[in-house]
């Protein structure tokens, strides 16, 4: 998502963005115990359609919604190869997380989600050219300690899907890098219609190659998943516009409740303890860094 100023904004609400971001924290949950689910049975790929296919007939939708003037304005971008840039990688991350949902527990794929924010925060140096200071880098390294302890000892030539969250986390900090750089000046609905254009276009060339039929019991879930992919967005925007992104930022982090529950009742996934004490060490990490003034 654009990345939207830290400052108050104009009629700023904060309980009201706080309210939008716990909402989105928990709409993302049931969207991965979703794709979770149906990767069961399902390739990944015929999932990533789904997710964005619906997204894009919903927002596209609206877009009409309010009238082709103002879509056509909504179209118009500082740079077009840039947001798609940012589409790509997201799809690849969201491809990469559906992987990683289907071989390990939902709440293990969020540890390693939580780090994004970590690599940003070092791949801004050498890509946007940014300084981190002792106290961020600092707050680094505890991040990647708690990776470390959230993942325990793993010999990966027995367990090669514990690479794919690894894979995933790259993936999305490149995401929020190419957000910094590229259409910082656009409307955020412009950004969400790019973002969900590139993964449409691309799953649509791949999904006839992984196509399974769809039954009856499953094809609700394979229509929600794009509704509440692009409500829980919406969601995530408005929690922005509503409240500075330091004070919301933080509350999506009660995604690890979320994802511990469904993951315990929907899939009968018990962390180890190690789980939740690797976890507490990267969102400690993440708020310092999203509320640390630069």
């Amino acid at each position: 998502m654009p990345r939207l100023p830290t400052r108050a904004l104009p009629g700023d609400r904060p309980l009201l963005g706080i309210g939008y971001m716990l909402i989105a924290g928990l709409l993302f949950v049931v969207l991965d115990s979703i794709a979770k689910w149906l990767t069961q049975t399902h390739s990944p790929v015929q999932v990533l359609w789904a997710r964005y296919a619906g997204h894009m007939v919903i927002l596209a939708g609206y877009l009409l919604w309010l009238g082709l003037p103002r879509f056509r304005g909504l179209l118009i971008t500082e740079s077009l190869g840039g947001q798609c840039l940012r589409g790509l990688l997201l799809a690849a991350a969201s491809l990469l997380a559906y992987l990683s949902l289907r071989e390990l527990p939902l709440l293990q794929v969020y540890v390693f989600h939580f780090g994004a924010p970590l690599l940003v925060t070092l791949l801004a140096v050498p890509l946007l050219g940014e300084r981190v200071d002792r106290a961020r880098g600092l707050a680094v390294l505890v991040g990647f300690l708690g990776v470390l302890v959230a993942v325990g000892p793993l010999d990966w030539r027995t367990q090669p899907a514990a690479l794919l969250p690894f894979g995933m986390a790259l993936c999305f900090a490149l995401y929020q890098i190419t957000t910094r750089r590229f259409g910082r000046h656009d409307h955020p609905l412009t950004s969400l219609f790019y973002t969900g254009l590139a993964g449409a276009l691309v799953s649509s060339v791949a999904v006839p190659f992984f196509w399974t039929p769809v039954g009856l019991a499953e094809l609700p879930p394979f229509l929600a998943i794009g509704v509440i992919g692009a409500v829980s967005q919406l969601s995530l925007i408005l929690a922005m516009r509503c409240a500075p992104a330091s004070l919301a930022s933080p509350f999506l982090y009660v995604q690890i409740v979320w994802a511990s529950l469904f993951g315990f009742v929907l899939f009968g996934d018990v962390p180890p303890l190690t789980t939740y004490l690797g976890a507490s060490l990267i969102i400690a990490a993440g708020i310092f860094l999203a509320t640390r003034r630069s």
